[in-house]
């Protein structure tokens, strides 16, 4: 991995990406299924952002290694259609859109310790604002200026603070 010669019938890459689109795959089905769920509009809008910033993560990852992939929205729509055989790439920035909804969906606080709130779908998107700021080889003023804008306010409002210890954060008492 250090010297760049890693090719695509690497196992770990391999392992890695199916376990990627595992997550997504996933995503997908849960999304779905509470659409027709009879649970209170609230809890289901909660569980589809939370589907949707795992989806995310898992997509940022994907194009962190592979560059643009396909954007699979529904499984079941992808398997009636008979066309997941024939998908293209797509951007890049279908990523931010997925987050984005996320963050529409999600509440402000989550409800308990663990849970994704839309502060972790804006740190997560403040992430992706500033990898994608240096992709095309140049650093892109106004994607520095939204990774900036969603740090801010992840930082000022969500009412988390930093670890005095960095190290702390993979202890596994602090996993809350």
């Amino acid at each position: 991995y250090l010297t760049f010669t890693v090719n695509g019938t690497d196992t770990d890459l391999v392992n890695m990406s199916y376990s990627l689109w595992a997550v997504i795959g996933h995503s997908n089905n849960v999304y779905e299924n509470l659409g027709k769920s009879p649970a209170p509009e609230e809890v289901r809008r909660y569980c589809q952002g939370e589907c949707l910033t795992w989806k995310a993560l898992a997509y940022f990852y994907l194009v962190r290694t592979f560059g643009d992939v396909p954007i699979i929205h529904s499984n079941s729509a992808e398997l009636e259609s008979g066309t997941y055989n024939s998908k293209f790439k797509v951007r890049r920035a279908d990523v931010i859109m997925t987050l984005e909804k996320a963050i529409e969906l999600l509440p402000e606080k989550a409800a308990q310790g663990g849970r994704i709130d839309k502060y972790c779908a804006k740190g997560l998107l403040a992430k992706v604002y500033l990898t994608k700021a240096g992709l095309s080889g140049t650093r892109d003023a106004d994607d520095l200026a939204k990774a900036a804008s969603y740090a801010k306010d992840v930082i000022d409002n969500s009412g988390r603070q930093l670890m005095p210890e960095y190290s702390d954060i993979f202890r596994l008492k602090n996993n809350v």
